[in-house]
């Protein structure tokens, strides 16, 4: 037999693995006043972004920076005061297959927060959990058909598989200033912290340039005017422009994918009202995944003369790289516990999601966790502030259009707190979910093909019954004939005619 088989060196993107870790990360900072002064944490709350990622062989190394946001009191007890400081932090996590020059997918997401304070000084902890996808750009000579000089003798089985060739096509930040006239009945006084979520993205692009608007919606805590009164959010919308160098090729899946690296809020006070001003620094990354079908050879056989064995490779091929957001809300009773002294009037809520499964229903996802619940209140007869932490359970679905494998992860946007009696409150907590799709195909790619001695075999009608889970192509070549030729012989038999 003449084979003759076409290799051809394809270069697609091949899935490594992903891998996770919980790292706990540790931030100080210097109290104002006096160290003899009484000190109560009420609050603390972080936000968690990252500046690089490097892979090594065997390992990778992540960066980022830790922004806490601290409400506590110190001194005058009744005074909520605010305290805001961040922390740089390096990671390494392993990877068995990574290698240098591999392109990693990296994320990290604040799941617990905590604080304390003593001497002077305030220790601020968070629970971070930081994944990584690795990616490796491959080339492989592969076998895309094959042929024998013998007419109908030869029988091959091809495979169309999907491609996708992922870059970061461009990076820009800018800075959104607004301000925001706030009612003088809403009874606020200064600032205590801000935090900002960045979405919403439309793209338009032409002549190497890529136009990306979008919204940043920020939400302020402000201390109330009136002593005892509880603590006043307010959420603010500010929209973002920007252009940045790339090219928007035909037939390129591009996606924008924004972060707010920072926000800064003051407010001033005029006669009528007063004026709230913001700042924002938004990060936005462009993703381009190129697509395309390669055709490949995924078996072969012969009728007569030599056995073809073909030797096969699995490759995970990396077919696309989705990104979506969606937000919803639920409604959380938080029981006080035992020692607690009852609740007189609520004073501001805090909640911090942590998915700890989710999986696809249809069009929708179905997200389970744990939620880290922080409750600030006036005590009964008391006008110094009380701060209850628990952790609750929760279940949510997300309308997130997504398949198995999905990583996803929520955020909190507001939290608001409802009727509350002397042991319990009730929590509304808008969460938003951001979720990563990797599309990975699996296929047996041929690399060669090894030809052996033709064994004798005994011709003419052929009964068989096929082993579990074997196709009629397995069985067809098994038995070295037509896959049409096989015809049904009752009690799941089949018969061939073996010439």
């Amino acid at each position: 037999m003449e084979l003759k088989l076409t290799r051809e060196t394809l270069r697609f993107e091949r899935f490594v693995g992903r891998s996770e870790e919980q790292v706990t990360i540790e931030g100080e900072a210097t109290l104002p006043g006096s160290m003899r002064d009484a000190v109560t944490v009420l609050s603390v709350q972080a936000q968690a972004h990252l500046t690089g990622a490097q892979a090594g062989r065997g390992e990778a190394g992540v960066r980022g920076r830790v922004c806490f946001q601290v409400l506590y009191t110190q001194g005058d007890l009744t005074r909520v005061r605010a305290l805001e400081t961040s922390c740089d932090f390096m990671h390494t996590l392993p990877m068995a297959d990574l290698s240098t020059g591999m392109r990693l997918v990296p994320a990290v997401y604040v799941q617990e927060t905590e604080g304390s304070a003593g001497t002077g000084r305030m220790t601020l902890r968070a629970l971070l959990l930081v994944t990584l996808e690795a990616f490796e750009t491959a080339e492989r000579e592969l076998i895309t058909d094959a042929q024998d000089g013998e007419a109908g003798n030869l029988l091959a089985r091809r495979q169309t598989a999907t491609s996708c060739m992922n870059e970061t096509a461009g990076e820009n930040k800018t800075l959104v200033r607004e301000e925001f006239d706030l009612p003088a009945k809403l009874g606020v006084g200064d600032v205590l912290s801000a935090t900002a979520a960045a979405g919403g993205c439309e793209l338009s692009g032409g002549n190497g340039r890529v136009g990306v608007s979008g919204r940043i919606e920020v939400r302020v805590l402000h201390r109330s005017k009136e002593a005892g009164n509880a603590l006043v959010t307010t959420v603010h919308e500010m929209p973002f422009e920007m252009s940045i160098d790339a090219q928007m090729n035909d037939g390129a899946q591009m996606q924008a994918v924004a972060e707010v690296t920072d926000v800064m809020a003051d407010s001033i006070e005029n006669e009528k009202s007063r004026t709230l001003r913001l700042e924002a620094e938004v990060r936005v990354r462009l993703v381009c995944c190129m697509q395309e079908n390669i055709e490949l050879l995924s078996d072969l056989y012969s009728l007569t003369g030599p056995v073809l064995e073909p030797v096969t490779e699995t490759i995970d091929l990396h077919t696309c790289e989705t990104h979506m957001d969606a937000r919803e809300s639920l409604r959380l009773q938080v029981t006080l516990p035992p020692d607690a002294p009852p609740i007189g009037t609520v004073l501001s809520a805090f909640a911090q999601p942590a998915v700890t499964a989710a999986s696809p229903a249809g069009r929708r996802l179905d997200a389970e966790g744990i939620m880290q619940v922080t409750l600030i209140y006036l005590p009964l007869d008391s006008d110094i502030p009380y701060a209850v932490h628990t952790r609750e359970p929760f279940s949510m679905t997300f309308p997130v259009e997504a398949q198995e494998g999905v990583s996803a992860q929520a955020y909190p946007i507001e939290t608001m707190t409802g009727p509350a009696t002397s042991d319990r409150a009730e929590l509304r907590c808008v969460l938003g979910l951001h979720a990563v799709q990797h599309g990975v195909q699996r296929v047996q790619a041929v690399t060669d093909v090894v030809q052996k001695p033709e064994q004798k075999t005994e011709h003419g009608f052929v009964l068989v019954w096929p082993v579990e889970g074997e196709s009629r192509w397995d069985t067809a070549r098994r038995l070295r004939v037509r896959e049409e030729s096989l015809r049904p012989a009752g009690k799941n038999a089949l018969l061939a005619f073996r010439r």
